[in-house]
């Protein structure tokens, strides 16, 4: 009789704790996602020209160019400063993959494949997020520039090629990360 009270009450606090660690998982929706080509250097900024005859004058890079707005729908903050804040990441489902290699001639989700491609990429993000507060996010891969640099050798893909890529930029799936481990993931079809 002792053994087996014994034996509940272990799988009790067992469910409980089981519980309470599953309702302090940070709690985050996505309100919005939207996704474009653009060649705006308010929001990319712009690559210095720093030899030839055209030293000192800057590019402006095309890109593929994502904004989230997440909501955190908790009742804590989440986030912090630092190493300890909210980050967002694009995993790119295989017709996406494709279409990139086929565009630009390499995973543009893979950031070590831009290693020495002269092209670039970069972020914006909101590290903490108070109870209810909405935050925006976005995510830029840079595509090419409009004329011949060698300090560039990429340039813009076609019309066509970037609305293929574009038409295929949402085949992917967003990872939200806190402290570099996922606390939810969003098919991006579905948006």
């Amino acid at each position: 009789m002792q053994l087996k009270r014994l034996v509940v009450l272990i799988g009790f606090i067992s469910i409980l704790t089981l519980l309470t660690a599953c309702s302090s998982k940070p709690s985050v929706e996505l309100v919005n996602t939207s996704v474009d080509i653009i060649n705006d250097k308010d929001k990319l900024g712009a690559i210095g020209i720093t030899e030839g005859d055209k030293k000192g004058q800057e590019l402006v890079p095309t890109a593929l160019y994502y904004e989230f707005t997440i909501k955190n729908t908790g009742n804590k903050k989440i986030g912090d400063t630092g190493d300890k804040g909210l980050e967002i990441k694009i995993e790119p489902n295989d017709n996406l993959v494709v279409s990139s290699k086929e565009i630009i001639g390499f995973n543009i989700f893979n950031l070590s494949e831009y290693d020495e491609s002269g092209l670039g990429y970069g972020y914006t993000f909101a590290s903490i997020l108070e109870p209810d507060q909405e935050g925006k996010y976005t995510l830029h891969f840079n595509l090419g520039v409009s004329e011949e640099n060698p300090q560039v050798p990429f340039l813009v893909p076609s019309k066509e090629q970037l609305k293929k890529l574009n038409d295929d930029a949402l085949d992917a799936t967003l990872i939200v990360l806190l402290e570099d481990k996922e606390i939810a993931r969003f098919d991006l079809r579905n948006k």
